[in-house]
């Protein structure tokens, strides 16, 4: 129980004084009249009395805490059919329900059907508990998420969910050539896309479905750092020519070196007044499996640099022989009797595969592995690339030699990393890795981002910003980002405006406890005149009965 005056105010304690006096002055009154007897006095200082406790229970309005039954309701988004709403509030035995557009504030619990809710209507539920349903439309994605940013050659991952209606397929396309494809069946799929980033600078590519284009990627590629190649053989071919002209078109130091007899040799230089022309141990060394032990691989190994190992022709005998000059662990494991298998694209390989070792990386797509040693050893079993270039499939041919690069080039400094779409207005994170120097600051287009580094790694960083423009925007002046605007039409915008207002709500009722539902009462106007009427009137009659 609790009262509703103000005591801070003067004129309540005048009047609780003044109320005090009153009940002082009527006693003292009745027992100073001599002419009434004893039990007069006691009844008629005994209805006074009353009279002054129902003044005073006026004046301090009392009010009680009294339980009240939560009241439920069912708000449909704009993207859920009537006949998918009408079953979902049968289904929960919620009487009442509202869209965006006829909402009222005033329950205790909502339940959210759908994901297409204008912001405002969001924010009217903040003192509301909230659930949340989402409502997955067939052959439309539910979710959507890759890498915003990636380097030349790096294997790009798309991941989602979709609700399809039938078996059908959905693709990943760069312009009319695919990339990568799944095949769905009908209803829930979770699907993930691979490809090699192989075009520079802002790239895009669409996720089709049949022939519906449901939704299109946005990412930055970024340059590796330019390399120094050493191309080393015993006798030159047609597989590390072309490789040599893709390289040096690419824009890296190559040096073809090629022992044509045991007293004659030939060393041909691409790009030789390139950046990083005067290194005297080239960052990369492809080469075949005989040259293992030679003095040049080894001290490339030796100073952490990168060798990659082609043209095996008995990859069990080839490995060992690795293994045995380089310190490395490769063993492989034939799985096919023909000479060759077939790998799509143009594309063979030998029949072999890599067992899995400690710090092994595979190149995704390809049998092309790196071992981390002192410096990093890769080892191909593809058969020959070269045919793809002489016909004409440079897509492929740079895909393969691209994710080769990536994967066996070092780790690049200030990488930035972040998770793809971005959406303008709602708060995402970026991460900056191994920085060169303790940025305080990363500015991306008009936004500056404050960076907090882990306390667990202090070369690892991370900023939040709302973006407040779309489009592609500059990251630090060598980089960019794609924000996409925040549309109503977007289901995975729409996804991400509801995640994002579950996460904060969830956050707030955490920090506010939980409030029971409960409510005050206190005696309506009409009583108070019942009881001060009784009271006047019992006053008024007492003299007369006696």
């Amino acid at each position: 129980m609790h009262t509703t005056i103000n005591w801070t105010t003067p004129i309540s304690w005048l009047i609780a004084v003044a109320l005090l006096a009153l009940l002082v002055v009527q006693l003292w009154l009745i027992i100073r009249n001599d002419s009434l007897s004893s039990n007069r006095k006691w009844i008629r200082a005994g209805l006074n009395s009353l009279l002054w406790l129902v003044l005073v229970a006026y004046f301090l309005q009392i009010q009680w805490p009294i339980s009240r039954a939560t009241t439920h309701a069912l708000l449909v988004g704009d993207d859920v059919p009537a006949s998918v709403a009408r079953h979902l509030k049968d289904s929960l035995h919620i009487d009442e329900s509202f869209n965006s557009r006829t909402i009222k504030a005033n329950y205790d619990s909502i339940t959210l059907i759908g994901q297409q809710f204008p912001t405002e209507t969001l924010t009217q539920l903040s003192n509301a508990q909230v659930q949340w349903i989402p409502y997955n439309q067939p052959d439309q994605l539910e979710a959507l998420h890759w890498k915003g940013i990636v380097r030349l050659g790096e294997m790009q991952q798309v991941t989602g969910r979709l609700q399809s209606s039938k078996k059908q397929s959905l693709q990943v396309r760069f312009g009319n050539k695919t990339l990568d494809s799944v095949a769905l069946h009908e209803g829930a799929n979770a699907f993930t896309f691979q490809f090699p980033a192989f075009t520079k600078g802002h790239s895009q590519a669409e996720i089709v479905l049949g022939t519906t284009t449901l939704d299109t990627l946005n990412f930055f590629t970024r340059p590796t750092d330019p390399l120094t190649v050493q191309i080393l053989l015993n006798n030159p071919d047609f597989e590390s020519k072309t490789l040599a002209d893709w390289l040096g078109k690419q824009g890296y130091t190559v040096t073809v070196s090629a022992a044509l007899s045991k007293a004659i040799s030939s060393q041909v230089s691409i790009n030789k007044a390139g950046k990083s022309g005067g290194k005297t141990t080239p960052d990369l060394i492809i080469t075949e499996p005989i040259n293992a032990a030679s003095t040049v691989v080894k001290k490339a190994i030796a100073d952490g640099k990168a060798v990659l190992f082609i043209n095996l022709t008995n990859p069990e005998v080839d490995c060992r022989t690795i293994n045995l000059a380089l310190g490395s662990r490769w063993q492989v494991r034939k799985i096919n009797n023909e000479p060759l298998i077939p790998l799509g694209n143009g594309l063979n390989a030998l029949p072999y595969r890599f067992a899995d070792s400690p710090n092994q990386f595979s190149v995704a797509g390809y049998p092309i592995a790196a071992q981390q040693t002192t410096g990093r050893v890769g080892v191909s079993l593809l058969s020959e690339t070269y045919p793809l270039s002489l016909s004409g499939d440079s897509v492929t041919y740079n895909r393969v030699w691209t994710a080769v690069l990536a994967r066996l080039s070092e780790s690049d400094q200030n990488t930035v990393q972040v998770d793809a779409p971005v959406y303008s207005g709602i708060r995402h994170t970026i991460s900056v890795n191994n920085p060169t120097n303790r940025l305080t600051s990363l500015r991306v287009g008009q936004d500056t981002l404050r960076l907090r580094y882990s306390p667990m790694n202090d070369r690892s960083a991370t900023g939040t910003s709302s973006f407040s423009k779309s489009g592609w925007q500059s990251v630090q002046d060598s980089l960019a980002l794609y924000v996409n605007r925040l549309t109503p039409n977007d289901p995975i915008a729409n996804r991400t405006l509801v995640g994002q207002f579950m996460l904060a709500h969830s956050l707030s009722s955490s920090l506010e406890g939980t409030t029971a539902r409960t409510t005050t009462a206190q005696l309506p106007n009409w009583v108070w005149l019942v009881l001060l009427l009784g009271c006047f009137t019992a006053l008024w009659v007492e003299p007369k009965l006696g």
